[in-house]
């Protein structure tokens, strides 16, 4: 039996779902501060267990439970804390997301374009120290040390001893990861989401000939880039294109602020910020008028979004160091630098023929077939 390590969150009840897809020998441990009603997972399948974290005891869970390994989905600290606290030694696997590399002190100074780390250094100035402070070893402990906060960094390092395998899709992120934290985690390929999820079932939509807009990023937040990237839009001729941009997801005012204010400045009434959140069909309607995605993030993000544009038949520029991109690039997909490439293809259309190529990796990638191997072979490792 596995024990999935969850939180209550969006992709929750897809990662149940594909799971029990392949195997019904799975428990999933739902990590909540108190009994309290789920916001995402709907399932209410008998599989799924309640853990107050704060309260109870893992070390009685597997007891009961006899797991011969535990998946974490994502690195978060909760589940850091617990494994600390496991005195029984299992296989485990730790499935990275994005945020939980990303984030880390050492990795996360080296996520922004110039003028958003520009930015950041004057309206977050002590977030901006804080970092540059965090990421040396010695400066953290003393840090931790003189404020008496948690330092949840030497949390996850400690408890990461615990873990056998880093598993993802992404094997540059691994490789990114390893860099700046080398480790002993045996790398396993594993890809958790279908073609067909990341479209919600619109596998079937293309591009409207007409598209002719653009889209920049995915949300709000930095890590998106958008300062840089309308920063150099704004001397290129784009007709009467659109300049669509997400600030839906994420929570940083002052920064969406600003975007909006220099989206403006540069676009006037073309520029159409993404500020409520919208029916998946509706967000799908936008992405279909645009023949450009630009995805400026350093880091592995906004991956729903590239694989459906992509999908869709647009042209998605990228920052070419990114792990997306040098993946993307790797499997021979059509994406493009956006520091170079953007001044010779700007908003034109991605010819039929590439189009068409693409689409036919992504289904490589990313169908069902493959996303059940992936997920047994995982389980396999765990038994």
């Amino acid at each position: 039996m596995i024990l999935h390590f969850l939180l209550d969150e969006k992709i929750a009840e897809q990662i149940i779902s594909n799971f029990e897809g392949i195997s019904s020998d799975n428990k999933y441990l739902v990590f909540v501060k108190e009994k309290e009603k789920f916001k995402h997972i709907k399932n209410s399948h008998q599989n799924i267990l309640i853990f107050k974290y704060e309260k109870e005891n893992i070390n009685g869970i597997v007891e009961e439970l006899k797991p011969t390994g535990i998946v974490l989905h994502a690195y978060h600290l909760e589940f850091a804390k617990i494994l600390l606290e496991l005195k029984y030694e299992l296989k485990i696997a730790w499935v990275a997301w994005g945020f939980d590399i990303y984030g880390l002190p050492k990795i996360k100074q080296n996520i922004y374009a110039p003028l958003t780390d520009k930015f950041l250094s004057k309206k977050e100035a002590f977030l901006f120290f804080k970092r540059k402070l965090l990421a040396n070893n010695l400066l953290r402990t003393i840090f931790f040390l003189f404020t008496k906060e948690q330092d949840r960094y030497s949390i996850v390092f400690k408890s990461l001893k615990k873990v056998n395998y880093f598993s993802t899709y992404l094997e540059e992120d691994y490789i990114y990861f390893s860099k700046y934290y080398p480790n002993n985690l045996r790398f396993v390929n594993c890809t958790f989401t279908s073609i067909d999820q990341y479209l919600a079932g619109n596998e079937d939509i293309y591009n409207q000939v007409e598209a002719t807009n653009i889209i920049i990023g995915n949300s709000n937040t930095p890590e998106s880039n958008h300062l840089d990237v309308i920063d150099k839009l704004k001397h290129k001729k784009l007709a009467s294109s659109k300049v669509f941009v997400p600030l839906s997801y994420g929570e940083n005012d002052a920064y969406s602020k600003t975007v909006i204010k220099e989206g403006e400045s540069c676009f006037g009434d073309r520029f159409e910020p993404l500020l409520i959140f919208m029916e998946r069909q509706q967000y799908l309607n936008i992405l279909m008028s645009c023949s450009v995605g630009i995805f400026y993030h350093y880091r592995q993000q906004a991956m729903g979004n590239i694989i459906a544009m992509l999908y869709l038949g647009a042209r998605v520029y990228m920052y070419a160091k990114s792990p997306v991109y040098l993946y993307l690039k790797r499997n021979q997909i059509n994406v493009f630098d956006f520091d170079t490439d953007f001044d010779i293809y700007t908003i034109k259309k991605l010819p039929q023929t590439e189009v068409v190529a693409n689409r036919k990796i992504l289904e490589t990638l990313f169908n069902k077939d493959k996303v059940n191997n992936d997920l047994s072979n995982l389980i396999k490792l765990l038994s």
